[in-house]
C-alpha cells in the first residue's frame, strides 16, 4: 500500500518520476521518441509478432514506429485490459485504438494475438539489468509471468528514468533489455 506513514522506496520512486516526466516539454518527448523508435526498430528487425503500447502523455512515444512506416510486414498487437490480466489484440494501424480503462487507447477484443516474439513495456524506472517499477496494478507482471521464455521482453524509457537500484519483489518481472534516450 503506497498510502499512510510508511511510504514504499518504490512510491517514491514512481512520485520522483512522475514529477521529472510532467517537466519534460513536447518538443524534448518527441526528440527522444524519434531516438527511442529508431533504436527499437533496430533491435525488432526479424522479429515478425510484436507487442507495443500506447503511450501516456509522458510515456516514450511509440506512435512514431507508424508514422515512420518501421511496422511494416509485421503482425503488431497492443493491450487490452480484462479484468486483472492483460490480452493482446492485433491491430493493423492506430486508428484501432479507442479510449478504455484508464483513458489508454486499447485495441477491440477481436483478434487475440497468443504469440509474441517481443514485447515492448513500459515502466516508470528500470535498472540497466533489466530490474521494474510500473504504474503498480502489476498488469505487465502478471501477463509476463505466464509468457515462454522466447518472448523478448523490451523496456523503454527516458534516460532519467534509468535508475542504479530497484528493490524487487517475488511478483517483479525484469525486462531482458532497456532502450532510452
Amino acid at each position: 500500500m503506497e498510502n499512510g506513514p510508511f511510504v514504499s522506496e518504490k512510491a517514491l520512486l514512481r512520485q520522483s518520476i512522475r514529477s521529472q516526466l510532467r517537466l519534460m516539454s513536447a518538443d524534448e518527448r518527441r526528440k527522444r521518441s524519434l531516438q527511442i523508435c529508431t533504436k527499437l526498430a533496430r533491435l525488432l528487425a526479424g522479429t515478425k509478432y510484436i507487442a507495443l503500447f500506447a503511450p501516456r502523455p509522458t510515456e516514450p512515444d511509440l506512435d512514431l514506429l507508424w508514422g515512420l512506416r518501421l511496422l511494416e510486414d509485421r503482425l503488431v498487437a497492443y493491450p487490452r485490459c480484462d479484468g486483472e490480466n492483460l490480452l493482446f489484440f492485433a491491430v493493423t494501424g492506430l486508428h484501432e485504438l479507442h479510449p478504455g480503462r484508464f483513458g489508454i487507447r486499447e485495441p477491440e477484443p477481436e483478434r487475440i494475438v497468443q504469440q509474441l516474439d517481443a514485447i515492448v513495456i513500459p515502466g516508470l524506472a528500470f535498472t540497466q539489468i533489466g530490474s521494474r517499477v510500473g504504474q503498480g496494478a502489476g498488469f505487465y507482471d502478471r501477463f509476463l509471468e505466464s509468457r515462454r521464455s522466447g518472448t523478448i521482453k523490451i523496456g523503454v524509457c527516458f534516460d532519467f528514468q534509468i535508475v542504479p537500484k530497484i528493490t524487487s519483489e517475488e511478483h517483479d518481472v525484469n525486462v531482458d533489455l532497456v532502450v532510452s534516450a
